[in-house]
């Protein structure tokens, strides 16, 4: 039986447990997953027990996942280019780290059928959530990236981080017009869920654009609510990605990828 858990904190509000129980459940397989609140004081005290507990594996959220990169010894190459990671393993004795929130992304833009390729995308945030997202977006080649935030000193490091010869990636303000007009936008910003005004740029809603906001809950998020008053008619919310960098995570542990359409009509249920 395979014994894996998410630490963070706060964790109690975590669906991963119920996410992998499920994922467990469809492929015929015995796992225990735990959530477990971690401090950032002595987290790597509090992971190397973990592991002699026998956890074979660690799902990585808030406010853990850049310590969780500093003290694994090997990557892969989008961990290192995310310089965080949320999940974690053993090999050989060695700790590995990998960030799969951004090929989650990804995947599940894709089965929704949103191009990114030769794009006009904007990226709402500059915060750890965006970090971890970029290096996977701009593999899908977009045309141009323009990230947006309050403190846009921490938008242009992220552009100067991630500008390269393939994919024009700016920063921008939130209260400034667009350069473009967008095909996409991604809300990894946490201020609809913090109850904080949400600032635009008046130009930020294209008609013919789709938007993601990386939120998820049972109620339309306050981002994809202002993209519809602002007829955006193609939105959507974080819960497929959620589980499809879940569904990731599992694959390491057991060389076994769950069916996230399956998994998600359960969880619905």
């Amino acid at each position: 039986m395979k014994k894996l858990a998410v630490i963070g904190n706060p964790i109690s509000h975590s669906l991963s447990p119920s996410i992998h129980g499920i994922f467990a459940k469809t492929l015929g397989i015995d796992i225990q997953y735990d959530a477990i609140e971690v401090e950032t004081k002595g987290f790597e005290d509090r992971l190397v027990s973990l592991f002699l507990e026998g956890y074979d594996g660690l799902n990585v959220t808030l406010p853990l996942k850049e310590q969780a990169f500093a003290l694994a010894k090997k990557h892969t190459e989008t961990c290192s280019a995310t310089q965080s990671a949320n999940t974690l393993w053993k090999k050989d004795g060695v700790l590995c780290a990998d960030s799969t929130d951004g090929a989650g992304l990804m995947e599940d833009l894709i089965s929704k059928g949103l191009n990114i390729k030769g794009s006009n995308i904007v990226v709402l945030g500059a915060g750890g959530s965006s970090k971890a997202i970029l290096p996977s977006l701009l593999k899908a080649e977009p045309r141009e990236v323009i990230i947006l935030n309050r403190t846009i000193v921490k938008a242009k490091n992220l552009a100067e981080i991630y500008n390269n010869d393939k994919v024009k990636v700016s920063a921008g303000s939130l209260i400034k017009e667009l350069p473009f007009e967008s095909d996409g936008l991604i809300n990894t910003s946490s201020a609809g869920l913090l109850g904080q005004e949400l600032i635009h740029p008046k130009n930020l809603f294209n008609l013919n654009s789709w938007s993601y906001d990386l939120s998820y809950g049972e109620e339309t998020t306050k981002f994809n609510e202002l993209a519809k008053k602002n007829n955006i008619s193609t939105v959507h919310d974080g819960l497929g990605m959620l589980f499809r960098q879940a569904a990731l995570s599992f694959k390491i542990w057991t060389d076994l990828k769950p069916d996230v359409e399956e998994a998600m009509k359960i969880f619905r249920i």
